[in-house]
């Protein structure tokens, strides 16, 4: 079973280096929606509102399901690893997850507000987005920062 799970994982691998590497290649060659934002003294109407919304609840799915990817593969790993090792890298794993569980939570509350509070939209709803969808990518950075340092430890043999 253990070698199952294993060969599994070796052949997820290069598949995920390889998503990573694409997703890098279209991140430099596409224009990022969620860095698009409109000025301060910019007229922001409802549909503009909207659609960026839409485009950050599109991209901000993308990076959650890559996390989630990236968080199931580090939980084949740690089930292949011996008790030392494996208690670190599942407080990772563990705390990465919660970390996204909130992330969905609060993403998931905002959603709800911003349609709620759309009969009576202003200018200041969209600010009160765009401060979410900063805060909410910054988050996201963290945890994928996170994953990606167990995994170059991982990759490159060194553990704590």
């Amino acid at each position: 079973m253990k070698f199952t799970k294993h060969i599994i994982f070796l052949s997820l691998w290069p598949f995920l280096f390889v998503q990573k590497c694409a997703k890098d290649s279209e991140e430099s060659n596409a224009e990022d929606p969620v860095e698009l934002s409109y000025g301060p003294n910019e007229d922001v109407t409802k549909d503009m509102a909207i659609e960026d919304w839409e485009q950050f609840l599109k991209q901000s799915q993308e990076d959650i399901d890559n996390v989630e990817v990236n968080i199931g593969n580090l939980q084949i790993h740690i089930d292949e690893t011996d008790d030392d090792e494996k208690q670190s890298w599942q407080q990772v794993c563990d705390a990465s997850n919660l970390a996204l569980i909130k992330l969905k939570a609060s993403r998931s509350k905002r959603n709800k507000a911003f349609e709620n509070e759309l009969s009576t939209y202003d200018k200041t709803l969209y600010r009160q987005n765009e401060t979410f969808e900063t805060q909410f990518n910054n988050d996201m950075k963290v945890i994928e920062k996170d994953l990606e340092t167990l995994f170059e430890q991982l990759r490159s043999g060194y553990n704590k």
